[in-house]
């Protein structure tokens, strides 16, 4: 994967990790049969995103919304991510320089078992509506991406440089390696989630995913959190995944 370096505090997988933590995304479609302006214009309208392995964004969306029906004319779209959570507490103030990303690609319908899983892993709440005739998944080919980082730092990536093209191993291998730590390396995990949050070590913890910039914890009880922990570098295969984890674990336990 090609990626420009004039900028290293805004590498690529920086640039996802925007995405990842973002819990929702402005996406702009362009309107087509909209009710109250003409065809042509931008509409803007909030969404609820998955990224998957290599970054992609996942939508899950109803015929009966607008922008649903914008896409299915004109595929093209532009998404905003800001990596806030929006239920945030409202009394802490505002970051005006805040870093922001805005990915631009199409909209591709899709019925993958494995799009569908994705996303319900990363939105749980979804699984209420997911099989309501009128939702679909998609996901979208990213074809070009601008970051915005604060006074005078932005950044251009194009589609390619953005997202990872050759993880297709890691993809494959995605159930077998989080079902493997979770058999035979649960004290490991336990290890990494205390040294990454400073807490002392406690056991329970488990594998929900893993992908090419980090993975994904959490201990599988009702109203447990949920723990995100990213990699140093860019995972592409179950033999990095296992090579990265080893040095976590060893880390973990100095």
């Amino acid at each position: 994967m090609a990626e420009d370096q004039t900028n290293p505090a805004a590498s690529a997988s920086d640039l996802r990790r925007i995405c990842r933590r973002s819990s929702s995304a402005v996406l702009a479609t362009t309107a087509i049969g909209h009710k109250q302006v003409a065809d042509g214009w931008p509409v803007a309208s909030m969404v609820v995103p998955a990224i998957d392995l290599d970054g992609a964004p996942i939508l899950l969306i109803s015929d009966l919304a607008d922008h649903t029906r914008h896409l299915k004319a004109d595929a093209r779209l532009s998404m905003l991510f800001t990596g806030v959570d929006p239920s945030r507490d409202d009394t802490r103030p505002i970051e005006t320089d805040h870093p922001r990303l805005t990915l631009f690609g199409r909209a591709m319908p899709t019925t993958s078992a494995d799009i569908r899983e994705r996303y319900l892993l990363i939105n749980p709440d979804a699984a209420q509506y997911v099989d309501f005739g009128d939702f679909g998944f998609y996901r979208v080919a990213v074809e070009a991406a601008y970051w915005v980082g604060g006074f005078g730092k932005q950044r251009r990536l194009s589609g390619t440089q953005f997202t990872v093209d050759d993880c297709h191993a890691l993809a494959a291998s995605h159930d077998h390696i989080v079902g493997h730590m979770n058999t035979d390396h649960l004290d490991a995990i336990a290890d990494i989630v205390a040294h990454h949050t400073g807490q002392p070590k406690q056991p329970g913890w488990k594998m929900m995913s893993i992908d090419c910039d980090g993975m994904v914890l959490g201990t599988g009880l009702p109203d447990s959190s949920v723990l995100r922990i990213e990699f140093p570098q860019t995972v592409l295969n179950p033999s990095d995944a296992r090579q990265i984890l080893v040095e976590m674990s060893k880390i973990s336990r100095a």
